[in-house]
């Protein structure tokens, strides 16, 4: 572990209606090295939207991983909110990530 270089785990989830907007900003800033997976967000009922989401009582949602330097991460984070507020995009951001090295 010593000299290696540390980074964030940032944890973008999201609508999926924002997948295309995301990816494309992500690459905008030649940020080419994440994952994404589907994923669902639990509510209560009166919460979601639409007469589908209302039914299964969850809503459809995707998970951004990225592992980058915290300055980056939080002028990433600092983007979403401000472009598409908190409502159908939350952050969560871990710190000093290293590689795993055998």
């Amino acid at each position: 572990m010593k000299g290696e270089a540390m980074c964030s785990w940032l944890q973008i989830y999201a609508d999926t209606k924002l997948k295309d907007h995301i990816v494309d900003a992500l690459l905008e800033r030649r940020l080419n090295d994440f994952y994404y997976s589907s994923c669902d967000k639990y509510a209560l009922r009166d919460l979601l939207i639409s007469q589908r989401e209302q039914v299964s009582g969850r809503k459809q949602y995707g998970r951004f991983d990225l592992y980058i330097d915290y300055d980056r991460a939080v002028e990433l984070v600092e983007y979403f909110y401000t472009k598409y507020g908190k409502d159908d995009i939350t952050c969560y951001m871990l710190q000093n990530i290293t590689d795993f090295e055998s």
